[in-house]
């Protein structure tokens, strides 16, 4: 099985309540102020065009932390993607271990992108989290019921609700979710990176991480055969994408995948949830 590092929960915990703190005090309903909190804590914000370096960078200098977002890639403050880089920079600035290290040359300032590049980077890895929580609060997300029964509808509702956009919405629906959800991310047909909520059985994959999608699948399919783009829900069999055990009720059970397409960075993202 093709494993990814994980944040400890207690490590969550601490992250979603300083988060939750933050957003708190800089929000309009479902929103959050992101210009606001950079104006409070007095931080310097470049959004500029450096091609295709980074997404943002937080960097320390002159004794003032500056944040660095690249327009070339999509970033903007009125852009889903730009909300999500500026809440993952900041998150480095109120993560205490991340602003330390960079106050005190510990830690080198180094780049960061939105696609999942960095899953394997712990220090990536919290500043990510940090930021879904940021922009999405754990009681609000969870209340959030425009649209009841799950798809992805629900995660195009959340999306325009919270302004995020549709990867970062699945991520953070999937964490707070009280039901078995799994998200997959591909490019090429080849997996990327996947994301699953303790709900979800930890059967083992079909596939591995930087390796090829299984034929089967929704997203297997729309790479390997013409003309098949679905966009709907599709029932499957979790032997499709698992070797599900045989003791676990939920391997007797329909699974749905729905698809849904980057096209301007060749993603395609697949959730996975029962019946």
């Amino acid at each position: 099985m093709a494993e990814q590092r994980t944040i400890p929960e207690i490590r969550k915990k601490e992250l979603n309540r300083i988060a939750d703190y933050v957003s708190s005090m800089f929000s309009d309903g479902n929103v959050t102020l992101l210009e606001e909190i950079v104006h409070f804590e007095r931080l310097n914000l470049y959004i500029d065009h450096y091609e295709d370096y980074f997404d943002g960078m937080l960097v320390y200098g002159d004794y003032e932390f500056h944040i660095h977002i690249n327009r070339d890639r999509g970033n903007d403050l009125h852009t889903n993607r730009g909300r999500f880089s500026l809440s993952h920079e900041l998150a480095h600035y109120y993560i205490n271990e991340h602003r330390i290290g960079l106050q005190s040359g510990l830690l080198e300032p180094h780049t960061s992108f939105t696609d999942g590049k960095n899953k394997n980077d712990p220090i990536e890895l919290e500043a990510d989290y940090f930021a879904g929580c940021l922009l999405m609060p754990f009681k609000k997300l969870y209340y959030f019921d425009v649209v009841k029964k799950f798809s992805l509808e629900k995660i195009r509702a959340i999306s325009e609700s919270f302004k995020v956009s549709l990867l970062a919405a699945a991520i953070r629906y999937c964490q707070t979710c009280s039901h078995e959800l799994m998200i997959v991310v591909s490019r090429n047909n080849v997996v990327e990176w996947y994301d699953r909520n303790s709900h979800f059985p930890e059967w083992p994959f079909k596939f591995k991480v930087n390796e090829s999608v299984p034929p089967t699948t929704v997203a297997g399919e729309f790479f390997t055969k013409p003309e098949s783009k679905f966009t709907s829900v599709e029932e499957i069999e979790p032997n499709d994408w698992f070797y599900p055990f045989a003791n676990d009720y939920r391997a007797n059970r329909k699974m749905n995948e729905q698809c849904f397409y980057s096209d301007g960075f060749g993603y395609v993202i697949s959730l996975l949830w029962f019946k």
